[in-house]
């Protein structure tokens, strides 16, 4: 990942851009105040950073959105964002697009399709970082740590403040967390940790899971072969007990036992056939259907009878009455006077009916009577019938009650059927288990062979992923860094030069290892010897991770490394034209600078085209070829600048 470009846009829709060359160094250079140094923020902002840190002023207000092109071997990033709103100190709404040659958009074109978040993913993995986990010692409290792009902006940027701090040594070093962010996960970026280490952990968990169930299996195993004469004859008794073996039979040694097990494991259950199953909930039907005709016939039967007995007391009342009647044919006088009695002609106390009234009650009552006669036979017949029929009925229920029965029978005689295959079942599986468990206790068994597989299995992960070994090859990486840092501090001339220089990871500071002790980079004297221990660190960590092919970004920010060498920040900053014409640092400081920049154009050479350097800086080298060749644009002096004036006198 190198820059090709950064993009300005303002709110009226005018666009600046600034193109880099991939791959060399790239200066910046002019007066003050002119945007130099929001190169970098901007280039932080577009590498996902919610944070807005581009100073205020008149980028601030000018510029709407922020912009940058970068260039990942055969392919290009476009990320753009707008500035937060006037009350937010912040912002994660990105826009970006994704091609082999990307034509910078129009203003018009911007609109946010993704946020910081999905950018840091989506950069982390094009640029080849894997998911990792940072290592962390055993007891400490805070969790591991996933590296991404974000944590590669320690070592691609170099703030003003930064570039020359005898007390901090990469971006950002002095906020909290920081340091142990870098002290995370750098051993990933270096290689020093195992690209797969989380695939390899996963596996060695797994191996772990398989090799102690494998133990779990072996040891049940071997405590059965402990008891397999006890536990043989016993599932030989019960095999016995159930049929599957002859009761005669008797076992002279274990070898015996094992053979007549063995042949139990051909058994196969009985057949059970359920005839009547199908016909159980027709004969319950049946039985009720006859049940309720039984009942209805029963109920007529009490009915008849009932008004039999009623017709048998009416007839012999009337009977009675008869005779009491025909009495009045004894008297012939129908004129007879109802006071008089007709027997002694006295008189009577009430009156007596008509001799014609009794005389047509007599014969209403005998024709009653014949009525009577005539009907109780049929009555009686009809019962009779009933009975018969109820009788059929009663029959016909105790036959599909016998028939209901029989199929109780046969279910009940087919569930022991069941329930015996079951239990013959239940002891064929627990031979089948007890006979498998005797050949896997056998030294060439296959559980055996599994147990020494994953136990070299875990062997060969552990040591993959051993921290030891980890910090074994970390220490490599650091000692070969350091000897690039010393070739380089010579050529430098930087204090201690005699004396070998190292990465101290644990201060994350430089060392020059002196024989009577080692001279930390805040104990070193000048300016000077503070930029050249940024310089050899974190060019000979951007070497290392070049031809480690690592995943960090291929380019290097410095913001204004040649301050240290004037007298003066106030000369510094007021600086105009080039250094040969203000003459305002001596010859020695001169020489110091051209070195300076001699270097950081062979090391660009050396790594080139993989690597890229961009410099914002006020000095000017005017003797210097290959600066002048470096330069991005004419310096930003007059009315050049990061904002065009055009933009600034725009109302």
């Amino acid at each position: 990942m190198q820059i090709k470009s950064i993009t300005l846009y303002s709110s009226s829709g005018d666009k600046r851009t600034i193109n880099f060359q991939l791959g060399k160094v790239n200066i910046i250079t002019g007066e003050s105040s002119r945007g130099k140094s929001a190169l970098l923020e901007i280039v932080d902002y577009c590498l996902g950073r919610t944070e807005f840190r581009v100073p205020d002023g008149v980028i601030q207000d000018k510029v709407a959105w922020y912009a940058v092109l970068f260039q990942i071997k055969e392919n290009q990033v476009f990320i753009a964002k707008p500035k937060p709103s006037e009350s937010s100190a912040s912002q994660n709404q990105v826009y970006y697009d994704f091609g082999i040659d990307i034509v910078i958009p129009e203003f018009s074109q911007l609109e946010p399709n993704s946020n910081d978040d999905a950018i840091i993913t989506f950069l982390s993995s094009l640029i080849g970082i894997s998911p990792n986990q940072s290592l962390i010692e055993e007891g400490a409290s805070r969790r591991p740590l996933e590296a991404t792009i974000r944590h590669t902006c320690y070592y691609i940027f170099q703030k003003q403040g930064t570039v020359a701090n005898q007390n901090i040594l990469f971006n950002r070093q002095e906020e909290s967390y920081i340091p142990q962010a870098i002290k995370d996960t750098l051993p990933y970026f270096l290689g020093a940790i195992q690209e797969d280490r989380l695939k390899l952990q996963k596996e060695l968990r797994q191996a772990r899971r398989d090799l102690a169930l494998a133990r779990n299996r072996l040891k049940e195993a071997e405590f059965i072969t402990k008891e397999r004469v006890v536990i043989g004859q016993n599932l030989l008794l019960e095999a016995q007990q159930v049929g599957l073996i002859d009761s005669n039979f008797i076992a002279q040694d274990t070898n015996d036992i094992l053979e007549e097990l063995r042949a139990t494991l051909t058994w196969e259950p009985n057949t059970i056939i359920l005839t009547g199953n199908d016909k159980f909930p027709e004969l319950q039907a049946d039985v009720e259907e006859l049940r309720q005709e039984f009942r209805q016939i029963h109920e007529k039967i009490v009915a008849t009878e009932t008004f039999l007995k009623k017709e048998t007391s009416f007839s012999q009342e009337a009977s009675q009455q008869l005779l009491r009647l025909e009495s009045i044919n004894l008297f012939k006088n129908e004129n007879l006077s109802p006071q008089i009695c007709p027997f002694c002609n006295s008189s009577l106390p009430e009156p007596i009916p008509s001799l014609s009234a009794m005389t047509e009650s007599l014969s209403n009552l005998q024709n009653n009577l014949v009525n009577l006669e005539v009907s109780q036979p049929r009555l009686l017949e009809y019962v009779q019938e009933l009975k018969e029929k109820r009788e059929e009925l009663r029959r016909k229920m105790q036959e599909r009650e016998l028939a209901i029965k029989a199929a109780v029978d046969e279910q009940e005689a087919a569930q022991q059927m069941r329930d015996t295959n079951t239990h013959i079942a239940r002891i064929v599986g627990r031979i089948s288990l007890y006979l498998e468990t005797i050949e896997f206790t056998d030294e060439n068994s296959q559980i055996r062979l599994e147990i020494e597989r994953l136990e070299k299995s875990i062997a060969s992960y552990e040591q993959q992923i051993d921290i030891n070994e980890i910090k074994a090859i970390l220490t490599s990486i650091l000692n070969r860094i350091g000897q690039q840092m010393t070739e380089w501090a010579r050529y430098l001339q930087l204090e201690h030069n005699d004396s070998p220089y190292r990465f101290d990871l644990d201060k994350l500071t430089v060392i020059a290892d002196r024989p009577e002790r080692p001279i930390p980079m805040g104990r070193m004297g000048g300016g000077e010897n503070w930029l050249g221990c940024h310089l050899i660190a974190l060019l000979a960590l951007h070497k290392h991770f070049l031809e480690r092919n690592r995943p960090i970004p291929h380019f290097l920010i410095l913001d204004q490394p040649t301050q240290i060498y004037f007298p003066s920040i106030e000369a510094y900053l007021n600086l105009q034209g080039t250094i040969s014409d203000e003459m305002i640092i001596d010859s020695a400081d001169m020489v110091a600078v051209e070195r300076m920049f001699n270097f950081l154009f062979d090391i660009c050479d050396e790594l080139s085209p993989n690597f890229q350097i961009i410099i914002m800086e006020h000095a000017n080298l005017g003797n210097n070829e290959r600066f002048q060749n470096a330069l991005v644009e004419e310096p930003w002096t007059g009315s050049r600048a990061l904002v065009p004036e055009s933009w600034i006198t725009k109302t």
